[in-house]
């Protein structure tokens, strides 16, 4: 329940609202065909010149000024016996009637009429001061109908009305004016899910994020498989790395299952060898870690032990080939190293770290950012990294659905789960939520929703909250660079349909213009 502040001036709820007579839109009204009041949507006929729209919010009031319903225009109607097709036929067979069935608004046979969603109610108690409660008492007919001043929607969604107070995201609409949208801070330790189809503004929106997060002085990690970040990191003073160039993890902090991820082939024997001795040195690099927040432990001392205990177990001829085996993979692999490396004394002090990994095999882009997650995650226990957020793009290759398991998918699960108690907030992003572990969206508490396929729709929706099915169903025709935002009560009282506002940074992959690129090719070829 949120208090709003004392307001000076007039003494009743609609002065305290602002509302006046020129915001009136409409009345209250009954039909057995059109509807009644339910405690869940409300009908008004729609005052003669007004043009509300679709999605506006409304102040409905009652009997008494100590109490009124606010809700948003979900739907609408126009009735006009004199547009119904047969009248219209017999005009033009007969020339007869009106040549014009709608001469103005106010013809007394035309009749519009709205509905809308009623989401709560505002009660303003004896020190003049309003809160915002769930609705309780049912709408009367015949009362009048007001368009809310947008300055007032930010207090009923429970959000910060100052981007110092949270992330500026865009605008919310309504009618004809609209407001700052700032989400707020707490939406970002519980995890965000951007979701939406090829081409509406998800990576767009990812980037005014980062704007904002960065601007907060929250560092950033980001694991870019198309490059959508790589202009926006230069333009933050960030630093970009490629993995397996110049961005690798240390192999003897990973894990062991992410560890034998990479190295193929291991029989049963072998594995259970290389596990004992792997665990062994995994002690010993936290050990280190803690004392000097840096690891550095040749592979040459896993050989080692790896042979020692295949000795002390009487396999020696198996530690052998193990050993050969092991070193084969780490000498191959350009994504392990033997030392902590300076990608992550610059993530410390640089406001984004943003790692391309579009050039790698999907198994090689799990390994490294499973692995990665395992560090960061033991480093961010440990104090010895500041509280961060990992954004992870094209969410649905490293989080299946349909159960598929992988030692990466694993870490990167129970990061999420565990992540917010350690100060790490998560961002998954997808254009395929129906190809994405449903638990994984679900621990997500805020979601970012744009124009959706009906399949991927199916699955979203039952995630999003009081989103009315009016809603739900526009969805699939989300102009681009509009997403409803919805998420747990307690961070933002009601869903919102939000228009992202622009970015400050380059946008690093716009939809390419195949004519054009295929004509660029042709010059160069000329060459």
């Amino acid at each position: 329940m949120q208090v709003a502040e004392r307001s000076d001036t007039g003494t009743g709820i609609k002065a305290i609202l602002g509302l006046t007579e020129e915001m009136r839109i409409g009345t209250t009204s009954s039909d057995p065909y059109l509807g009644s009041p339910t405690f869940d949507e409300v009908p008004f006929h729609v005052h003669v010149g007004c043009r509300p729209a679709l999605g506006t919010y409304i102040i409905i009031v009652g009997d008494a000024d100590e109490f009124v319903h606010y809700g948003r225009i979900i739907s609408g109607t126009e009735d006009n016996p004199r547009a119904n097709p047969s009248s219209l036929q017999q005009n033009q067979a007969y020339q007869v009637g009106s040549r014009d069935p709608r001469p103005t608004d106010k013809a007394p046979h035309v009749t519009r009429v709205m509905a809308a969603e009623i989401l709560g109610e505002i009660h303003l108690d004896d020190d003049k001061n309003i809160t915002v409660k769930e609705p309780n008492q049912l709408a009367q007919t015949g009362k009048g109908v007001y368009e809310l001043p947008a300055n007032k929607i930010p207090q009923l969604l429970n959000i910060p009305d100052s981007s110092d107070q949270g992330f500026h995201i865009g605008r919310v609409e309504s009618g004809n004016s609209s407001v700052d949208f700032i989400l707020p801070m707490e939406a970002i330790a519980r995890h965000l899910a951007v979701v939406g189809k090829t081409g509406v503004g998800k990576s767009y929106f990812v980037g005014v994020l980062v704007e904002e997060l960065v601007r907060h002085g929250i560092p950033v990690i980001a694991f870019d498989v198309l490059g959508d970040m790589v202009k926006a990191t230069e333009d933050l003073g960030g630093c970009n790395f490629k993995a397996g160039e110049n961005f690798r993890v240390p192999y003897s902090v990973i894990g062991v299952k992410e560890f034998l991820g990479f190295v193929p082939n291991l029989t049963p024997d072998q594995m259970e060898i290389v596990s004992f001795a792997y665990d062994a040195l995994f002690n010993k690099a936290f050990k280190t870690l803690d004392e000097t927040a840096a690891v550095n432990i040749p592979i040459k001392n896993l050989l080692g032990e790896i042979q020692n205990l295949a000795t002390e177990f009487g396999q020696t001829a198996v530690g052998g080939r193990a050993t050969k085996k092991v070193e084969t993979a780490f000498n191959r692999n350009s994504l392990l190293t033997a030392k902590t490396e300076e990608w992550l004394s610059e993530f410390v002090k640089k406001p984004i770290t943003n790692i391309f990994v579009g050039h790698l095999s999907q198994q090689q882009r799990n390994l490294i950012v499973g692995a990665t997650a395992r560090l960061l995650q033991a480093l961010r226990k440990r104090e010895q990294v500041p509280p961060f957020v990992f954004v992870l793009d094209e969410a649905h290759f490293f989080l299946p659905s349909g159960g598929e398991t992988t030692p990466s998918t694993l870490v990167i699960r129970e990061m999420i789960r565990t992540a917010r108690h350690d100060g790490i907030g998560i961002t998954l992003i997808t254009q395929s939520p129906a190809s994405m572990d449903k638990q994984v969206i679900l621990t997500c508490n805020t979601r970012v929703v744009f124009a959706l396929d009906p399949d991927d729709l199916r699955l979203v929706s039952g995630t999003m909250g009081d989103v009315s099915e009016e809603m739900k169903s526009r969805i699939p025709k989300l102009a681009k660079g509009t997403a409803i935002i919805s998420s747990a009560t307690d961070i933002m009282r009601h869903p919102a349909l939000i228009k992202i506002r622009q970015r400050q940074t380059r946008h690093g992959a716009p939809t390419p213009n195949l004519a054009e690129d295929v004509k660029e090719w042709r010059k160069m070829q000329e060459f």
